[in-house]
Protein backbone atom coordinates (compact mmCIF):
# COMPACT_ATOMS: atom_id res chain seq x y z
CA UNK A 1 0.00 0.00 0.00
CA UNK A 2 2.89 2.70 0.98
CA UNK A 3 4.47 1.72 -2.37
CA UNK A 4 1.57 2.08 -4.20
CA UNK A 5 0.61 5.83 -2.68
CA UNK A 6 4.24 6.76 -3.35
CA UNK A 7 3.77 6.20 -7.31
CA UNK A 8 0.41 7.32 -7.24
CA UNK A 9 -1.66 10.33 -5.95
CA UNK A 10 -3.43 9.17 -3.31
CA UNK A 11 -5.45 11.11 -1.31
CA UNK A 12 -6.92 9.11 1.46
CA UNK A 13 -6.80 5.30 2.51
CA UNK A 14 -9.93 3.99 4.43
CA UNK A 15 -9.28 2.75 7.63
CA UNK A 16 -11.73 0.50 10.04
CA UNK A 17 -12.30 0.04 13.34
CA UNK A 18 -11.34 3.27 14.76
CA UNK A 19 -12.78 3.90 18.51
CA UNK A 20 -10.09 6.22 19.30
CA UNK A 21 -11.48 9.58 20.86
CA UNK A 22 -10.15 13.03 20.30
CA UNK A 23 -7.25 12.59 22.73
CA UNK A 24 -3.64 11.46 21.48
CA UNK A 25 -3.31 7.47 22.79
CA UNK A 26 -6.84 7.22 24.30
CA UNK A 27 -9.27 4.98 22.65
CA UNK A 28 -12.91 3.95 24.15
CA UNK A 29 -13.29 1.18 26.74
CA UNK A 30 -13.77 -2.26 24.97
CA UNK A 31 -17.53 -3.04 24.00
CA UNK A 32 -18.66 1.40 24.06
CA UNK A 33 -21.28 1.44 22.01
CA UNK A 34 -21.66 5.71 21.81
CA UNK A 35 -18.26 6.96 20.75
CA UNK A 36 -19.13 10.52 19.61
CA UNK A 37 -15.54 11.79 19.04
CA UNK A 38 -13.49 9.14 16.72
CA UNK A 39 -11.43 10.25 14.07
CA UNK A 40 -12.86 10.24 10.51
CA UNK A 41 -13.00 7.18 9.21
CA UNK A 42 -10.16 8.48 6.15
CA UNK A 43 -6.63 8.02 6.45
CA UNK A 44 -3.78 9.92 5.00
CA UNK A 45 -0.80 8.33 3.50
CA UNK A 46 1.33 9.73 6.18
CA UNK A 47 -0.48 7.97 9.29
CA UNK A 48 0.11 4.43 7.03
CA UNK A 49 3.55 5.03 6.99
CA UNK A 50 2.85 6.20 10.58
CA UNK A 51 1.54 2.26 11.49
CA UNK A 52 4.05 0.51 9.22
CA UNK A 53 6.78 1.93 11.31
CA UNK A 54 5.20 1.04 14.43
CA UNK A 55 4.44 -2.11 13.00
CA UNK A 56 8.10 -2.48 12.68
CA UNK A 57 8.97 -1.33 16.19
CA UNK A 58 6.35 -3.60 17.55
CA UNK A 59 8.21 -6.55 16.13
CA UNK A 60 7.24 -9.54 17.24
CA UNK A 61 5.97 -8.65 20.53
CA UNK A 62 2.19 -9.57 21.74
CA UNK A 63 0.16 -6.83 23.59
CA UNK A 64 -1.80 -3.96 22.71
CA UNK A 65 0.42 -1.01 21.78
CA UNK A 66 -0.49 2.48 21.64
CA UNK A 67 0.38 5.43 19.85
CA UNK A 68 -1.27 8.73 19.91
CA UNK A 69 -3.47 7.77 17.04
CA UNK A 70 -3.68 4.12 16.90
CA UNK A 71 -3.92 0.94 18.78
CA UNK A 72 -1.73 -2.31 17.75
CA UNK A 73 -3.28 -5.34 19.36
CA UNK A 74 -0.82 -8.25 18.70
CA UNK A 75 -1.89 -11.75 19.88
CA UNK A 76 0.75 -14.36 21.21
CA UNK A 77 1.59 -16.37 18.16
CA UNK A 78 0.08 -20.10 19.53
Amino acid sequence: MIAFAGTRPVTHILGCHIEMTDVPGVDYPIRTTYQPDEPPLEMTVGQLRDISKAIDEIGDRPGRHTFPSFVICREDQV
